[in-house]
Order: C-alpha cells, then sequence, then structure tokens
C-alpha cells in the first residue's frame, strides 16, 4: 500500500488482515508512538443527518479533522451510513 510522504502514516507500520477465512483482507495500520500518554475522549449521540466534517469542525474548528473521530470509532464501517444515537468517542486533541 503505497503511503505519500507527509501522510499521518509515513512512520507507521502498515499490514494487510483479514478477518474471516477466504475474506478479503484490509489494510491496518500499526502505529508506533513515542511517550503518547494517556488519550481521553468524550462520548457525543450522534444525530440523524449529521457528518463527521461538521461534527469535527464544532469540536475541533475544522472540518478535515474528521478522520480523527473516525480512527477514534474503528467499529464505524461506514461514515456514509451512521446510525442515530450512535455514541462517537470524541478524541481530546
Amino acid at each position: 500500500m503505497p503511503i505519500r510522504l507527509g501522510s499521518r502514516y509515513e512512520l507507521s507500520v502498515v499490514d494487510f488482515i483479514s478477518f474471516e477465512p477466504d475474506e478479503d483482507a484490509y489494510p491496518v495500520v500499526f502505529y508506533e508512538f513515542d511517550e503518547l500518554g494517556t488519550l481521553t475522549y468524550q462520548e457525543y449521540p450522534y444525530k440523524q443527518g449529521e457528518r463527521l466534517d461538521n461534527i469535527s469542525m464544532k469540536f475541533y474548528g475544522k472540518p478535515n479533522f474528521w478522520w480523527v473521530i473516525m480512527e477514534a470509532n474503528p467499529e464505524i464501517e461506514d461514515i456514509q451510513n451512521i446510525p442515530a444515537g450512535t455514541f462517537l468517542r470524541i478524541p481530546r486533541v
């Protein structure tokens, strides 16, 4: 999997993993952070019709930080179909 220079994955190990036999393999990033400390987050109830970029703007002041929310919620597979009432973890960064 090519990773462009400057990407947040630039210094990470990426491997492809299948969770079931004969299933497609998906890229998984293995992070290595020195002295990261403890990551804290708050929970936010997702409302029908919201978008992660708007939620990112609300919490971080930048819509392009939607991926921070996405990475804190790996159980969400499709950002276009998040059920209303789902509690999202919003990392405090």
